[in-house]
Formats: C-alpha cells, sequence, structure tokens
C-alpha cells in the first residue's frame, strides 16, 4: 500500500474517531420531542405536564413540546407522517397496528377506558340493543370509539342499525336532541351535568365485556429501532411525571388551568383528576402497566366485532423497557467502526477501480426522479393555490359587501358624536340645549355599539370562534332583565309612550340549561329592531312550552311592518335589506339560533306589525332556585337606597372607575377603589363589612377570576359581580364558577346596574 493511500486512510480514520465520540457526547444533549395530545388541554394529560413543569424531561435531556388536538387531524396520523414523535390514543393504536401501520404502544396510563356512551335521563334507551335506529355522536377521528363501536357489534348492532352523527365535541347535539346518545369519558362531562343536575343515563362498554386500555402512548416503529433510549428516557420522565400529578392534583389543576388556558374551572379539573384515578389505579398496578395477554385478548374482542379482519404478532406492537445505556452507547461504537470499514472499502475501490463517473450518473438519476416527485408535488400545490385563491375571492367579496353595509351606520353616527361633542364646547349653550346635544350623543353611541358588536360578533362566527357556553337560566330572571333593555332603549329614542308586554307560561316551573349570552344577544337585537320600527301601540316579548322538547320564544310590535318581498333573503348579509340597520343583526340572529340546533320565523304585514318566533330546544334542570316573579313594568330610573352599604370597585382604568362611582353616587353608598389586584386583595382583607364588589377580570396585574376564588375562600357571603368587556361566555362563565354571583357587561347601563343592586342588596 503506497504512502499516499495511508494517509488518506489515516486522515479518515481520525475524522471518524472523532466524529463517534462528537456523536456520542451529542447524542446526551436535548433531543426535540413533540407529544400530539388526542384531546384539549385537561387533567387527562396531567402527567405530561408535570413532567414538563417539573424539569423531569429535561433531566432526561428532552425538549418537549405538548400540543393540544386541533378537532381536525388525526394523531395517529400525525405521528406516522412525522409530524409528531409521540401521541395519545386508545385501542384504535391496536386496529391501526394490525392493519399494517408500524405502531409501537410504548404505556398505556389507563388500566381501563373510561370511553361510555351517554343519553338523557328521560330516554327509554338504557342498554345497547335499545340503539338500534337511533343517532349516535361518535368520535371516530379522534383516537376513539373503537370501545363503543366494539360493544355495539358485540351485542348485535351493526352500522347500518344506527346512524353515526358526526361529533361536535360538545353536549349540544344531546342536549338539543339532535343525537340519541353520545360518546363521552366518564372522567369529564359527567361532571358537567351533575353540577347542573341534568338526570343522564351511561352505558359503559366494559358491562358488556369490552375491557381495554386507554390513554396509550405510541410512537413508530422506527423510532423505537432507531432511536430507543430516547423512547426509554421520555417513558421514563412521563412516569415520574404521573407519579407527581397523582399526589399533588390541586397544584398540577392550576398549572392546567393557568399556563395551558384551560377554560375548565379549577373545581372541574380536581374532579376530573379525583375520577381519573379510578382508571389509572396507581394502588394496584405500577403507572403505564402493560400485560401481554390482555393486549392479546383485546386483539381476540377486536376480531370477534369485526373491527379487524386478521390478526398479527403482536410482538412487535408491545415495547419492551429496558435499560439500554450501555447497550446504545456500544452500538454508537460498532456503527462507528461499520462506518469506518465501509469508508476504508470505498476509498479502495475508489483509488483502486476509478468508479467516480458511474457514481456521479447515479447522483444524476436520483436528483433527475427528485426533480420529477417535485413537479408532481409542485401541480398539487398549484390546485390548491388555484382553491384558495377562489375562496380568497369569495372572502374579498364578502368583505367588500360587508364593509358597504356597515360603513354609512358606523360613520353616521360617529359624525354625530363628534360634531355634538364640538358643539357641548361653546360656553354659550343653555341647558336645554346641552341636555339635548348629550342625549344625541348617547343614542349615537348606542347605534354605534350595536354596529361594533355586530362586526365582531359575525367575525367570531365566521371563524368558527363562537362557543356555547352553557349556564342555568331562570326564565323570569331572563325576560325582567329583557324589559329593562327594553326600557333603556324607549327612553334613548324618546318612545316611552309605547307599552311594554312582556309573558311567560306557568307552566315553566323550571330553570333551563342554555347560553345566556348568546340568548340575550339574540332578543337584544330583536327588541333592537322593534323599537326602531315602532312609533306607536305596544312591544311584547314572551316565552311559552311548544311541546315537551321546545320552548316558544317571540317578539311582537306593531310597528310598520315588513314587505313581503324583503323576507325571502332578511337572514342574508349581503342583501340589499329595507334597512342598513338590519343588514347584519338578523343574520346573526339567524346564525346564533342555528348554534342552538333552533328555528326562527316572521309573520309580518305592511303596517300591521310584525311577530318574531324563535324555537328552541330547552333542557330544564330542576326547580328554579329562588322563585322570581316577572315584573310587570319597570318605569323609574331611580337609584336604590344603599344607604349603609360598602361598595368596593375593582377597576384599573381610572375613568370606568370614575363613571361607575358616579352612577353609584346617588344610592348613598360608600366606595372604595382598588386600581391592582394587591391593593384589592389588602382593601377587601382590611373592610371584612363590604357588602359587595364589582370585579373587572382583566386588570393589569391579576386576573379577575383568580381573585374572585380568593376572595371567595375569604368570606363566602359577599356580592360579588364581574364587569366585563369580554364578549365571550367562557371568561365570564369562568368568573361564574370561581364564585361570581352574576356579570355585568361594558359599557354599563345605569338600568342595569340598579336592576343588580336592587336584586342583591334589597
Amino acid at each position: 500500500m503506497n504512502k499516499h493511500y495511508v494517509k488518506h486512510i489515516s486522515k479518515y480514520l481520525i475524522f471518524f474517531i472523532l466524529f463517534i465520540v462528537s456523536f456520542s457526547k451529542l447524542s446526551q444533549g436535548n433531543d426535540k420531542v413533540v407529544l400530539q395530545l388526542h384531546w384539549k388541554h385537561q387533567f387527562q394529560f396531567a402527567g405530561y405536564y408535570a413532567a414538563l413543569e417539573k424539569g423531569y424531561y429535561k433531566d432526561e435531556g428532552l425538549d418537549v413540546e405538548i400540543r393540544e388536538f386541533d378537532g381536525k387531524n388525526s394523531p395517529i396520523d400525525q405521528v406516522l407522517e412525522g409530524d409528531a414523535t409521540f401521541g395519545i390514543g386508545n385501542s384504535d393504536i391496536l386496529v391501526r397496528y394490525m392493519n399494517g401501520d408500524p405502531i409501537v404502544a410504548i404505556a398505556p396510563f389507563f388500566q381501563t377506558s373510561p370511553e361510555a356512551l351517554l343519553v338523557r335521563g328521560n330516554s327509554d334507551i338504557s342498554k345497547p340493543t335499545d340503539l338500534e335506529g337511533k343517532k349516535i355522536e361518535l368520535n371516530v377521528f379522534n383516537a376513539g370509539s373503537t370501545e363503543i363501536l366494539a360493544m355495539l357489534q358485540l351485542q348485535g348492532l351493526k352500522p347500518s342499525h344506527y346512524e353515526v352523527v358526526q361529533p361536535s365535541y360538545t353536549l349540544n347535539n344531546l342536549l338539543n336532541n339532535k343525537a340519541d346518545a353520545l360518546e363521552i369519558y366518564l372522567s369529564n362531562e359527567p361532571f358537567f351535568l351533575d353540577k347542573f343536575g341534568i338526570p343522564y343515563k351511561v352505558i359503559k362498554p366494559s358491562d358488556y365485556g369490552v375491557d381495554f386500555y386507554a390513554e396509550c402512548l405510541f410512537t413508530t416503529s422506527a423510532m423505537v429501532n432507531n432511536h430507543p433510549r430516547l423512547v426509554n428516557r421520555f417513558l421514563k420522565a412521563t412516569i415520574k411525571g404521573w407519579e407527581y400529578a397523582i399526589k399533588n392534583p390541586e397544584e398540577v389543576a392550576r398549572l392546567i388551568q393557568n399556563k395551558y388556558k384551560s377554560t375548565k374551572t379549577l373545581e372541574y379539573l380536581l374532579s376530573e383528576a379525583n375520577s381519573i384515578n379510578n382508571f389509572i389505579k396507581p394502588n394496584f398496578v405500577n403507572i403505564g402497566h402493560s400485560n401481554k395477554g390482555r393486549w392479546i385478548n383485546i386483539t381476540e374482542v377486536l376480531l370477534n366485532a369485526g373491527l379487524i379482519s386478521k390478526t398479527r404478532s403482536i410482538d412487535d406492537f408491545l415495547f419492551t423497557w429496558k435499560d439500554t445505556e450501555e447497550f446504545y452507547n456500544t452500538l454508537i461504537w460498532f456503527i462507528g467502526i461499520g462506518i469506518f470499514i465501509a469508508i476504508c472499502v470505498a476509498i479502495g475501490l475508489m483509488f483502486l477501480l476509478g468508479k467516480r463517473k458511474k457514481k456521479y450518473n447515479s447522483v444524476i438519476s436520483r436528483l433527475r426522479s427528485h426533480i420529477d416527485s417535485l413537479n408532481l408535488e409542485g401541480a398539487s400545490i398549484k390546485d390548491e393555490l388555484a382553491k384558495y385563491s377562489q375562496r380568497n375571492k369569495e372572502l374579498e367579496n364578502f368583505k367588500e359587501s360587508l364593509l358597504g353595509n356597515v360603513s354609512f351606520e358606523i360613520r353616521t353616527p360617529l359624525n354625530n358624536i363628534v360634531g355634538y361633542s364640538e358643539l357641548l364646547t361653546d360656553p354659550r349653550l343653555k341647558q336645554g340645549q346641552i341636555l339635548q346635544y348629550t342625549k344625541e350623543i348617547n343614542k349615537s353611541s348606542r347605534i354605534l355599539q350595536y354596529q361594533i358588536d355586530n362586526i365582531i360578533d359575525l367575525s367570531k362566527l365566521e371563524s368558527n370562534q363562537q362557543k356555547i357556553v352553557y349556564s342555568r337560566i331562570n326564565l323570569n330572571d331572563f325576560f325582567n332583565n329583557l324589559q329593562l333593555v327594553l326600557l333603556n332603549e324607549l327612553k334613548l329614542f324618546d318612545k316611552e309612550t309605547l307599552t311594554i308586554k312582556a309573558f311567560v307560561d306557568d307552566d315553566i316551573t323550571f330553570d333551563i340549561l342554555s347560553d345566556k349570552i348568546i340568548l340575550k344577544n339574540i332578543f337584544v337585537r330583536l327588541i333592537n329592531n322593534s323599537v326602531k320600527f315602532t312609533s306607536k301601540g305596544y312591544i311584547e316579548i314572551g316565552c311559552k312550552k311548544k311541546d315537551e322538547d321546545s320552548l316558544l320564544f317571540w317578539v311582537q310590535d306593531s310597528g310598520s311592518g315588513i314587505p313581503n318581498e324583503k323576507l325571502a333573503d332578511i337572514f342574508n348579509p349581503n342583501h340589499p335589506n329595507i334597512d342598513n340597520s338590519l343588514s347584519l343583526g338578523l343574520p346573526i340572529v339567524y346564525r346564533f339560533i342555528e348554534m342552538l340546533n333552533g328555528k326562527i320565523w316572521i309573520d309580518t304585514d305592511d303596517n300591521a306589525g310584525t311577530t318574531i318566533s324563535v324555537e328552541l330546544p330547552f333542557t330544564p334542570i330542576g326547580s328554579p332556585r329562588k322563585k322570581t316573579e316577572l315584573t310587570a313594568y319597570l318605569p323609574e330610573q331611580t337609584p336604590p337606597d344603599l344607604q349603609g352599604k360598602s361598595v368596593l370597585i375593582v377597576e384599573d382604568v381610572q375613568s370606568n372607575y370614575v363613571l361607575l362611582n358616579k352612577m353609584l353616587e346617588g344610592t348613598g353608598c360608600s366606595t372604595l377603589h382598588a386600581h391592582t389586584g394587591f391593593e384589592a386583595t389588602k382593601l377587601f382583607n382590611d373592610n371584612p363589612n363590604i357588602d359587595i364588589v364589582f370585579m373587572d377580570l382583566r386588570l393589569s396585574d391579576a386576573d379577575g377570576v383568580e381573585l374572585t376564588r380568593q376572595m371567595r375562600q375569604i368570606n363566602t357571603k359577599v356580592v360579588i359581580i364581574a364587569q366585563t368587556a369580554y364578549s365571550s361566555g367562557v371568561k365570564v362563565n369562568l368568573s361564574i364558577e370561581a364564585g361570581c354571583n352574576d356579570f355585568i357587561t361594558k359599557p354599563i347601563s345605569r338600568i342595569e346596574l340598579y336592576n343588580i343592586l336592587r336584586k342583591f342588596l334589597l
């Protein structure tokens, strides 16, 4: 062997020795790992959050990202396609393995599955065979339904025997009678139903011989084969995380609520934590315990149920826990030696046989193949871009139509506000003129507020950001508040001569479960329209039972009516309506009612009045907690007498505090003001005789919801009212769950404020 050849061999030998040593060191660094959940952030995944936040993953050299389910992409597909390193699944991962997918189950963290079917309490369904011909909402897309489908099949129900309703990931379809049964997790939905006193029944697969593992951590066979040490490290840290979460549920629940922005209350998360222990069974088996015999039994059940058509050895499906540290390091050296020998042979061939040309040809061939592949991919992308382009054109048309419809109604009131505000600066104005200009500003401000609310709500509806947030509603209370809204509108628009009528059927002796904010938004818009087009006579609002499953609401007026030719497109936001103010209001009402699975229709005649009827399914949740009579009429706007009462206003915007304090001035109460959460806590602790707290939910240094929880722990009797500019019901619902007695939305109406004070302090 000549010196030139030896020189090359020595150089490559040194290079690969350094490479092997460096690679061994780098393998101990932080590996990027993505964990894909199969649901939203909640205590169901507490062990993973704990492992991340307590540093267990970091201790194992792992940089972990936890992604919640996006409602679209299957976690199994995301792992198989390389978008995630690990995923969480149920028995569906075994089905996919038996069908040929390279999936490896690392550990099942639930020893028994919480999957079950939920039916309404008044339903005649009590067992699987009762579901024949019924509608069942199943989570077939999202790592679920395998246990349910197996139970139904084994009980003789084939897919043709029932109708599958696509998942809404809420209780809406079941509560609104759109589905007869709903797939749930026993650790989740029952809390909500129990809290609101909603009767229900549960059908559990385990009662019918289907008892599967659940919450299984899985990955691909390629990951296990190529990075066994990484898998071991991730599993080791995760088990430590679950051990910590089980011992410290409140700490982890608060972490989930605060850092991971769960919409669940602390009480809800702790209830879930308590329930999950029944499925993990930490006092009976090691966390993450997996039994091969049980997996074989699950395979037999799936085969008998027809969910798989063939089986294969389960050995490649199960991950074997072992300490691979020494094996892994040894493997690195063997790989390095192998690489070195291969390089030596390659160098020898290159020098002795001179096959560089063949190598170049091979590279060129691969490049050509890659270019062809890129061309195909480019054509596919071009098609997708064409679809997006068409969608963008549609959105542009909608945007132009939207701007055209609302521009006039935004600029007109804004013009009045600016103009009359400038006129008020004239020192020569008389008192009557000042009152007149002020009233015009108030009127225009309210109109502007309506249009802004319309734009925000329509935007949320178009982007699917509007969510239903259930709460308990007393209909007499609800209609009393609507009367206040109506009264305020009449006063503002100088129509106080109109008669107000309100009616709630005596048969309604129960509270209902629905979204209070959405309901209010519906009827406020309908009331606004009636006020605008009624100059004499009356406006009536009412509610009665239509049948055992639905309520009939109505808003009736003696106004000018709506021309029949305009009715066909009245719920379309893009059509030239009879009046621009209706161009968004009624279409938004229509979309809200669709969300609640209801119906709306209009009966009208020119110059003979209009009746807008709304039919909504309802869920009764027991007798009203407090008997509230429907107030016949509320003409006075005088402040209530609150002599001797103490009010704490928690508000970080000075102008908002000044306004609220001025509204309270005539009541005779004393007020305290806290600019920050820290000041609020101190004032609350130093003044135990505070009667009512107006709590801003968004403070510069604190969360109003968390502050409410702290105050409620100190004093269970004080009245706490959330004041918020949030349009989402989620934040309001969290405030109620945290201990607020009620809420009032900004901009605050004086009539609504006085009504709140009368309700809780008189």
